[in-house]
Parts: structure tokens; C-alpha cells; sequence
């Protein structure tokens, strides 16, 4: 290897060491949480030394997200050479994402949540690496399962990288290798699930955004305004004034529902959190049987993610960004609802492997909140319902 050309593989490296540290700070503490300085130190090299290697903050979320996504793409393309038939080459490929997914945990969500600090073409492009990443999986699944149309071989692959992704949405503690076999069973249970015979049922139609009764309150328009904001463009780059352009009010006068940002942000979270606990209990009242129970619950739990799509991805995206007492009140609340679903799918599996069912329910959970932020009629609650709960009753 020439000077030349080390010189500039050690460039590439370093670009490469930055983005990764970069995307774990940026998923942990979001994108306007995190400084240039803040990426560097943790790098070990000095501020101004980071512009060796990109111009600014927003070139290193690019690089970062587009990364991952085509080294996820690198995973399965390899694959396809693998020695074997196409289950064994196949099996490859979902080992080689998987190991990948739990070796960079901190940074794998940075491809649904941060990435909307993204320029446009940016956004393009990382969206591009995620469809050839489907695509990928996709083909090498329809050799598994030539009955799959391309529509359904695509959900099933957009299914079973939910599943895997679910990794980096708890902080569940697991080995290595526990999680790597525990993820693996949640993927090929979501690639081998039948699918319904029938069209899928188109979902309930999202709450329009913005919209509230004529006669509501100006608190309620407010709350309403500002959910497709917060979700489109975040908190950080949404002010109060906006919001109140939004709702149709002055300035000022926002201020007399809210003293902040972040308290018109909490509101929203208690708005979230309330709704869901309602559905949660209405769907399990006076119900004894534990497979009926844990079909109502995943019922109830689509149909809230599909029906208030917006508000549900400000509940998964924004939390970071809550008042202190009230983020803390909140995740309790939402970890309330999560052991929910572990004890009732412990009950389900007969707690065969208390690890593997606790991280089969996160599963479930995350291909529900996937499919529902999509906002794709080829998979609406019916489906979405259905694959969570083969995923929470089978992957073991």
C-alpha cells in the first residue's frame, strides 16, 4: 500500500470511528443534545481536529445513518455467496445483521428518529439503503418461500429487521450470545409466519393532524397543533410561536396554557400515556384466559399506534426532551406497560426461557410501532397484530 493510499484508508477509518461514536451520542441524547467537542473528546482527538473529516454535525449524522444501513445491506449481499442452500445462506445473512445490530446497540435507531435532521437528498439517500436492505432479505426469502409474492416477502423482511432492531429500543441486560440466538428465533419466526388469506384490512384512518372540534379549548388546539410538528421536525427546531401560528393563535397567549416548550411537551406525553392506559385496561378487563388476554391487549395496543400515528411517534422519539420530573414519571409508566406484556407473554409461552420472552415482548411491541409509523395500507392493524403476536407466542 502506497503513503498515498494509507494515509487515506486511516482517513476513511477515522470518518468511520467518528460516526459510530457520533450515532450512539446522538441516539442516547439526540441530535441537538450532542456537540461536535462532545464527539471528538469521546473519540480522543482535539475539536478543531473533527473538521479534518467533516464539515459539520449534520455530515456526520449522514455518514453515520447511511453507514449503517449499507453495512446491514453488506451483511446480506455476502451472505448470498454463503456455501449451502437458500435456507442456510439466508440463516447467514440474518446472522450476520444480527451480531451487527447487537455489536452497535446504542446506535441503531438513529435511522428512524434522528434522521430527520437530515437535508433532503441526505434523507434520500439513507432511505434508498434501507429499502436495498429489505430488497435484499426480501429475494433471499422468496427462494425460501417461493409462495411469497414480492409484496409479502418485502413485509415479512420489514418484520423480521423490526424485530432485530428492537434490541437497541430496552435496556434489557442478556449476553452477547443470548441475544444474538434470541433475536435470530424472533427473525425467523416473523420470515416463516402464513400470512392471512385475505387482503389485510385497511387500518383505522390516523387522527387528522391538527384537527379538534370546533368548540375545543385553546389548550386542546394547542396540544393538537403541536403533535405533527413535534413528530415532522422535532422539538428542538419547533417554537411555541409556531405552534400557536398552527392553532390559530397569538403568540402571547400561548403562553398563558403552557409556561414552556417542555410543558406543552409533557402535556402531550400524559395525553399519550393516558389514552393508551385506557385502551389497555378496557381491553383486559374481566379477562382471565391468558391467550385472549394477550390477543386484546396487542389488539388494543395497534390500534392506538395506527389510529394516532403522530402522537404516537412523539411518545417514542421525544422523551429525551421532557422536564426532568416529568420524564421520569413517564418512563415509569411506560415500563408499566411493557411488563405488561412480558408477564402476559411469559404466561402465553409458559415462561419457557424467561430471556428469550422477555425480548420476543419488545419485539412484538417494536414491529407494531414500525408498521404503524410506515403508514402503509399493505400492512395495516390486522397484519401488524397478527405478526407481533406469532412473534410473541413462537420465537423461543
Amino acid at each position: 500500500m502506497t503513503s498515498s493510499a494509507a494515509t487515506r484508508r486511516r482517513s476513511a477509518d477515522r470518518r468511520a470511528q467518528l460516526a459510530a461514536i457520533a450515532a450512539e451520542l446522538f441516539c442516547e441524547r439526540g441530535y441537538h443534545g450532542v456537540g461536535l467537542g462532545e464527539i471528538a473528546a469521546s473519540a480522543g482527538i482535539s475539536g478543531p481536529a473533527i473538521y479534518r473529516h467533516f464539515p459539520n454535525k449534520q455530515a456526520i449524522l449522514a455518514h453515520a445513518a447511511q453507514d449503517f444501513a449499507l453495512a446491514l445491506t453488506d451483511c446480506v449481499e455476502r451472505a448470498a455467496e454463503h456455501p449451502g442452500d437458500s435456507r442456510e445462506r439466508l440463516t447467514a445473512a440474518l446472522e450476520s445483521v444480527v451480531r451487527l445490530v447487537v455489536r452497535r446497540r446504542g446506535g441503531v435507531r438513529l435511522y428512524q428518529w434522528e434522521y430527520r435532521h437530515l437535508a433532503a437528498e441526505h434523507r434520500t439517500e439513507v432511505r434508498r439503503a434501507i429499502r436495498s436492505l429489505i430488497g435484499a432479505v426480501a429475494r433471499s426469502l422468496r427462494q425460501v418461500r417461493p409462495e411469497l409474492d414480492d409484496g409479502a416477502a418485502a413485509l415479512l423482511a420489514s418484520v423480521a429487521l423490526s424485530g432485530i432492531a428492537s434490541w437497541s429500543t430496552h435496556r434489557a441486560a442478556a449476553t452477547d450470545r443470548a441475544a444474538e440466538r434470541g433475536l435470530l428465533a424472533v427473525a425467523w419466526t416473523a420470515l416463516t409466519t402464513p400470512l392471512p388469506a385475505s387482503p389485510p384490512v385497511p387500518g383505522p384512518e390516523p387522527v387528522a393532524a391538527g384537527s379538534v372540534a370546533v368548540h375545543a379549548s385553546r389548550r386542546e388546539k394547542l396540544l393538537a397543533a403541536a403533535v405533527p410538528l413535534l413528530r415532522t421536525r422535532g422539538f428542538h427546531d419547533v417554537s411555541m410561536e409556531e405552534i400557536g401560528a398552527a392553532a390559530g393563535i397569538n403568540g402571547s397567549s400561548v403562553y398563558r396554557h403552557f409556561s414552556g416548550k417542555g410543558d406543552l411537551l409533557a402535556a402531550v406525553y400524559y395525553r399519550a400515556t393516558e389514552r393508551l392506559a385506557a385502551l389497555t385496561e378496557h381491553a383486559l378487563r374481566d379477562v382471565a384466559d391468558p391467550d385472549l388476554a394477550v390477543e386484546r391487549l396487542a389488539s388494543a395496543y395497534t390500534s392506538f399506534a395506527f389510529e394516532h400515528r403522530d402522537l404516537a411517534a412523539v411518545y417514542l422519539s421525544e422523551y429525551r426532551n421532557l422536564p426532568t420530573p416529568d420524564r421520569h414519571a413517564l418512563r415509569r409508566a411506560q415500563r408499566d406497560h411493557l411488563r405488561r406484556w412480558v408477564a402476559l407473554a411469559a404466561e402465553v409461552r409458559r415462561d419457557r426461557h424467561a430471556g428469550r420472552t422477555q425480548l420476543a415482548a419488545y419485539a412484538a411491541v417494536n414491529v407494531i410501532n414500525d408498521l404503524a409509523m410506515a403508514g402503509t395500507r399493505a400492512a395495516g392493524p390486522e397484519h401488524a397484530a397478527h405478526l407481533a403476536l406469532r412473534i410473541l407466542r413462537c420465537a423461543d
